[in-house]
């Protein structure tokens, strides 16, 4: 009998420890997206989105503004539009606009550092043209050589661009949106606009791709602007990028949904692979307006909740797991019972 007795205490328990891992294994969530579009109705009033029109076009931004002024209209804010437009065509003057393009271009081709949509156009020609990354490696080198800060972020993007540019030559262009990609986020860095743990997630994935001790080695030995371009082909490894380009090119695909300009200000939200991920889809759906939602929801704009999936095999495996444990109560009893009489 206590044979008997201690045999089933032993079934029942592994039937319960059977049924607590077939529980673990259907105890699974699903990410759910906000509702963007309700949030931005109970959380955003018509007066905010006047006041930022109103600042944009204080700050000679028309692009800005008429981004504001689309999405009153796609979430039915009653602004009157057309009480803004003479303001607006004054701006966008042929003369006003070839004033802001000329000087911001220039000014980004040369320098890397711009704001509007001339500016950062011209930052990122420089970088397909290589002379932009090899700029930016160059200046980062002084800095080394000079015991100062170095950005290392900033190095990694600049030596992984100048890779992917002898790598868009020789593919005929099919590399081009890892590599615009990789310019755009260069450009955030330079901005100061990604967070410290999204600067982390890049280095981790570059640090495979360019190698930052053996370029400033090899710098070192060059000391010169030519040598510090062919510097950092040697250290970059075309094998290790397919990481690399695919954040790249999610970036990539941000910019091409919105704006170059608008992606350097939202990634600023992005602190992970899954941020990105879901500013990406964001991105895709609301097009050139998605900086003006993340102006006002901001990173809960691309949260997400975690609901448990209910799905007929948990509510087996709970039945399943309560069933064994009262048989394990059960036998546990009649063990006890039997071995103290």
């Amino acid at each position: 009998m206590r044979i008997w007795n201690l045999t089933l205490f032993v079934v029942s328990v592994l039937l319960l420890a059977g049924s607590i891992k077939a529980l673990l294994d259907y105890w699974q969530y699903d990410e759910i997206a906000p509702d963007v579009a309700q949030m931005m109705l109970h959380q955003v009033s018509a007066e905010q989105i006047h006041q930022q029109v109103e600042e944009s076009i204080a700050k000679d931004n028309p692009a800005d503004a008429r981004m504001y002024l689309r999405l009153a209209q796609t979430f039915g804010y009653p602004l009157d539009t057309a009480a803004y437009e003479p303001r607006l065509q004054e701006l966008e003057s042929p003369l006003n606009s070839a004033r802001r393009s000329v000087s911001e271009f220039a000014s980004g081709f040369v320098d890397g550092t711009a704001e509007s949509g001339a500016g950062v156009a011209g930052a990122i020609t420089s970088d397909f043209t290589v002379v932009g990354d090899v700029r930016d490696l160059w200046e980062q080198y002084q800095l080394y050589a000079k015991n100062e800060p170095v950005n290392e972020l900033i190095v990694t993007l600049a030596g992984v661009g100048v890779g992917l540019t002898a790598a868009t030559l020789a593919s005929a262009g099919t590399v081009t949106p890892a590599k615009g990609g990789v310019s755009t986020t260069k450009l955030a860095a330079r901005a100061g606009k990604l967070t410290p743990d999204f600067q982390r997630y890049l280095l981790k994935q570059g640090s495979d791709v360019f190698d930052y001790k053996g370029f400033m080695l090899a710098a070192r030995a060059e000391k010169s602007l030519d040598g510090v371009g062919k510097a950092a082909t040697k250290a970059y490894n075309p094998q290790a990028v397919k990481a690399l380009t695919q954040t790249a090119e999610q970036v990539n695909n941000i910019r091409k949904a919105s704006s170059t300009t608008d992606v350097v200000h939202m990634l600023k939200y992005v602190d992970s692979g899954e941020d990105l991920m879901r500013l990406e889809k964001l991105s895709l759906k609301y097009g050139a307006e998605t900086k003006g939602v993340l102006k006002f929801l901001g990173k809960s704009a691309i949260g997400s909740m975690r609901v448990l999936r209910k799905t007929v095999e948990l509510l087996i495996s709970l039945i399943a797991t309560f069933v064994s444990f009262l048989a394990t109560l059960a036998s546990l009893g009649n063990f006890r019972r039997i071995f103290t009489t």
